[in-house]
């Protein structure tokens, strides 16, 4: 009995876990933004080669830091967009009310710079970052810790048309 039980319980986890390896590539779906979407490593090399950054993203939205707002894509890096002057700029702060963290947005900005950790002569990279403007030093900016800088312009929610169930 026990030998039936446990052939039949590693039967269906087989079945099971065959089944979970193939349903990403099956076409099924995997969130609401896609795996093939640009991410910002892939922006910073676009950029070392033709010069230019792409200004539209397909990212979630992580918090407000000051007078920015963050965004993240699927590597975890980060997008700041600056939203308002100052703090007193009660307009901004209407106009990012509707922003919740982990949502996916559809963010447009004009690009202003980025912050740059340097390392020192010890090989040690710095705790606090240097805002750079534009033009943009191309090793610089395609280092993996450089962090773009926008100004917000326009962000769309990005809603699937899927029906889930």
């Amino acid at each position: 009995m026990n030998c039936r039980v446990f052939i039949s319980l590693s039967i269906f986890l087989f079945l099971f876990w065959g089944i979970s390896i193939y349903s990403e590539d099956d076409g099924r779906y995997t969130g609401p933004i896609s795996r093939s979407e640009k991410r910002i490593l892939d922006g910073k090399s676009e950029f070392q080669k033709s010069g230019t950054f792409p200004l539209e993203w397909k990212l979630f939205f992580k918090g407000k830091q000051g007078d920015f707002v963050v965004f993240y894509d699927l590597n975890g890096d980060e997008i700041h967009y600056r939203y308002r002057r100052n703090k007193f700029d009660l307009d901004a702060e209407f106009f990012v009310k509707d922003l919740f963290p982990g949502n996916p947005y559809r963010v447009k900005g004009e690009w202003i710079g980025y912050y740059f950790y340097s390392v020192d002569e010890r090989g040690r990279r710095s705790s606090l970052p240097t805002p750079k403007k534009l033009p943009a030093e191309p090793k610089e900016f395609a280092d993996r810790q450089s962090v773009p800088i926008f100004k917000l312009i326009e962000y769309i929610e990005v809603r699937t048309d899927d029906l889930l169930y």
